[in-house]
Parts: structure tokens; sequence; C-alpha cells
């Protein structure tokens, strides 16, 4: 099976788009069906997947390596570094194997506050040497990324091209011409932010075995990074000081154009320097280093930051218990037991007198007083005024009612357990009680719908509307017409369509 050999930093998108052009191939199916042996699969630009198929289909003749693929053709090392390991195996491993789950939804790009390009980009200059080097054009990596908007060779700005990043056709692979990268001139002179976060983005695509630091050691990282620009007091961070020289360091041309040029130190600045409990982007953290680490290279970052201890930092102020006599402790112990016991729990012992008393064994006796009050915790809601029995009765009368009015439409969405629910009012209220729902709960055992039962329920329709307008349909047609990919279909449903297959043979 023919395939192009891959250039220095080129996009396996730009790849297979230019191998769809060397074969002539008009059906972007076809190149899918003779690469991947499945034509299902997205034309995925940063993060494609089903990369273990194509190795296998022909990457053998090529030497080529599904992993070497992942680190060196597509934008995996801009998102690895940045998130937690379980899940960098997880997004390596659904680009290379099939039936996983989604790339992007993985990488968190989707929810992320920095998304991608609208538009693919290139370098006129380096697509005019790239012509007379090689006789075609191709993507490289380093143009595809939101914020790296320069050419470090010829020290200009990338230009749009009129292919989108994200295309509205699953399946569209267009290679770079110049039909699509026209020159318009000589490119203007890129800006010195821009040349920053670009050299930052080369070295992260250079450095794929970088390490994925925890939540713990990224916390650290930025906290000690604080400390070293002397914009702490105390255990607070200054973030305005931070803020103003993150807009010294950076043009305002350049913030603006990544919408992040605001007065005040934006949400997720403040959040990196806090305690870490999600991803940032790498931008986010580019911003950040090449302000107040130039000089040094992002992947001996990854590498420092790895090095902290991944764990917990304790800090207790408590003054030691032998600083006082067990006497005066026990005395102040029983005056707070008689405060709970009154009280009927912390907050409202509190708010009754005995505030002065929590924060002295607050700070001389903390860890009994923690252990104590999380025995005397007041839960929250009152189920014992709620007629559990008469409200189940009234709920599976109005499933049964829902039941009966969607159970003849055959294009009614799948009705799943939580489909029923979300019919109900305060649908959360009754998926949390269910145990105490008896008559719900046998209603949805008996009547919520499986997938099998679903795919069944598409055929049928499909059918009896063919049926009707009196045509036969072949078996990937009718599987395409339901949306029936090869990894999601069921047995059952299978069944239904071999029996369809022997009752219309030319189907």
């Amino acid at each position: 099976m023919y395939f192009p050999m891959l250039h220095q930093d080129e996009l396996l998108y730009s790849a297979l788009a230019r191998c769809r052009v060397h074969l002539g191939l008009d059906s972007q199916k076809e190149l899918l069906r003779q690469h991947f042996s499945d034509p299902w699969v997205a034309a995925t630009t940063d993060l494609p997947s089903h990369l273990g198929k194509l190795v296998m289909n022909v990457g053998r003749p090529l030497g080529l390596d599904a992993a070497l693929l992942v680190r060196r053709h597509t934008l995996f090392p801009l998102y690895a570094p940045f998130m937690p390991l379980e899940r960098r195996n997880r997004l390596e491993a659904a680009i290379i194997g099939e039936g996983q789950p989604g790339t992007l939804g993985l990488s968190g790009i989707t929810t992320a506050t920095v998304k991608w390009p609208p538009w693919l980009r290139y370098c006129p200059i380096c697509l005019a040497e790239m012509h007379a080097r090689h006789g075609e054009y191709y993507w490289r990596r380093e143009w595809q990324v939101i914020g790296a908007n320069a050419c470090l060779e010829h020290l200009c700005r990338l230009l749009g091209s009129s292919v989108p990043f994200r295309r509205r056709s699953r399946y569209d692979f267009q290679a770079a011409s110049p039909w699509n990268c026209p020159h318009r001139g000589l490119p203007a002179p890129a800006d010195a932010s821009d040349l920053l976060i670009t050299r930052g983005v080369r070295q992260l695509l250079s450095s794929p075995n970088a390490p994925s630091p925890t939540f713990r050691q990224w916390s650290r990282f930025y906290y000690n990074l604080a400390v070293e620009q002397g914009a702490t007091k105390g255990h607070h961070i200054r973030f305005d000081i931070l803020w103003r020289r993150v807009l010294s360091s950076h043009s305002s041309n350049w913030l603006a154009s990544n919408e992040v040029l605001v007065s005040e130190a934006p949400y997720w600045f403040v959040a990196m320097f806090r305690k870490h409990r999600k991803s940032f982007s790498f931008l986010q953290h580019l911003t950040v280093w090449t302000c107040f680490k130039q000089g040094q290279d992002a992947g001996s970052l990854l590498v420092e930051v790895a090095q902290f201890p991944d764990e917990d930092k304790v800090r207790s102020r408590a003054a030691p218990v032998t600083a006082h006599t067990d006497s005066q402790l026990f005395r102040q112990r029983e005056k707070w037991l008689k405060a709970l016991c009154k009280a009927g729990g912390t907050k409202r012992a509190r708010d009754q007198g005995s505030q002065a008393l929590y924060f002295w064994l607050y700070r001389h006796d903390r860890q009994w007083l923690m252990s104590t009050n999380a025995v005397r915790k007041v839960k929250h809601g009152n189920h014992r005024q709620i007629d559990w029995s008469r409200r189940d009765r009234q709920l599976v009368r109005r499933l049964i009612r829902i039941e009966t009015e969607s159970g003849e439409n055959l294009s009614a969405p799948r009705r799943s357990q939580a489909w029923f629910l979300s019919q109900l009012p305060h649908s959360a209220s009754v998926s949390n009680n269910l145990h105490r729902l008896p008559l719900c709960r046998a209603f949805l055992d008996k009547y919520s719908e499986i997938l099998s039962e679903y795919q069944v329920r598409r055929l049928t329709k499909a059918l009896i509307n063919d049926a009707l307008a009196g045509r036969t349909r072949k078996k990937w047609e009718l599987k395409r017409l339901c949306g029936l990919q090869p990894s999601r279909t069921t047995e059952l449903a299978s069944l239904n369509i071999a029996s369809v297959s022997r009752v219309w043979p030319g189907g």
C-alpha cells in the first residue's frame, strides 16, 4: 500500500492529504478505506485516531511506528505534559487504538479557554522553499498552534489559508497547495511575543517524552515562582504584581489577539498560582514562562517541575498541646462538648456564643477538635416528612403515561433510564432517591431501552420507510443510514441486518 515519506515536523493529516493527491483519489472515503480499513475515521488535524490500523496497513514497509507517529507528527506533545499521567496514557491509547473515547474530549481542548486557530496556516517563504526542495507543499505542525503566530526561520507572521482547522466534513483531507495558500507578497514581521511563544512551542514539540507533573508538583512550582519574583506577602500571592509584569513583557497586540488583554489578572492566571485542581493549556503555561523564565528551555522546565515533591504540603500553626496543662485542656473540651450537645452542630454552637472557645481549641488542640466535630456533623435535608410511598405511586403513573405516549414513536430518542427520569419534575431528586421508590425502580428496570433495542428500533424505522417508498438498500447503506458504526453495532442489530439480507438478497 502506497504512502508518502513523512517530512520533518509534518502533520500526519498533511501526509494523508498528500497521499490522496498522489493516488489521484477523488473520494475521501476511499482513502480511508484503503489505509485504515474503515471509511468512518475522522480527518482530525491535530489529534487523529486509529493510527494502529494505519501502521498495520502501510507502516511496516516504510518502518513506521504508531508511537513515533503520535509524538513526531501530531500535536500530542503540546497536550501531554500538562495533563495527569493516567489521562495522558488514555489519550495516547485513543490516538493509536480504535473504539476508544474521542481524542479531542480526552485532551480537554473542546471545553478549554484556549481553542485552535480558525484556519490552517502557513509561511509563504517556507512554502516556496518546500516547492523548490520537494516539488510540493505540506502542513507543518508548528504552524497550526494557537498563539504561535510566527515563522522562526524567516521572522515573519504566518498567514491563514482557505482550509478550516475544523472542517464541516469529518472526512475532508485538504493538501497544502497554491490554490489554498496564495502568496500575497511579503508577510509582515513577527511580533516579539509571537517569536517567544513559537520558540516555546517548538521546544515542547521537540520534547515528546517530557514528563507529566502532578497537580501537587505544579502547585509547588508556581508558588516558588511567585516567591522568586518577590510577589508574596506571608503565604499570600500578589497576583496584581505578577500580572503587571506579564503586561509589560508581552505586547498589547499579542495579548489582544489571544484574548488575554485585560487590566486585572484573568481567572486562569490567578488559578495557576493557587492550588492546581485542573489542567491548564500549553499557551497559558508559555505565557507565564516566557515572562518569568526567559531563556530556559521548556523541556528542562518540565523536568524541573517533575522534581518537586509529589505530596501535600502540611502547614500547621497550632501550638503544641504540652504548652497547656491537661486539666485546662479537659475543661475546654468539656465546655465544647456541652455547647455541641446544646446547639446540635458545630456552626450553631459557634453562632450561639462559643466562637472564642472554638478558636482556642483550634489553636491548641486542633486534632481533637476536628475529630470531635466530624462525628457531630448535621446531615442536611429532612426526608422524614415525605410520604415516599405516595410519591412513588404518583411518579410511576406519570412514567406509564410517558411510556404510552412515546412507545409508538420510532423517531424518539433512546428511552434509557436517564431519558425517563429527565421527563419527570425534580429528576435529580428522583434519581438520588430511587432506593425509596420501588415502583419507579421496577418500571425503569422493565421499560428502559438498552443500546441493542435502540439500534433495532432505528433499523425498523428505516426499513418501514423503505417499504413504504418501495425501495431496498444494501447492508452498508442501511448501516450508514442508521448510524451504526462497526465498533458499536450490537449482536442483536447485526442479526436483524442479516435477516433482512436473507429476505432481500440484493441488499
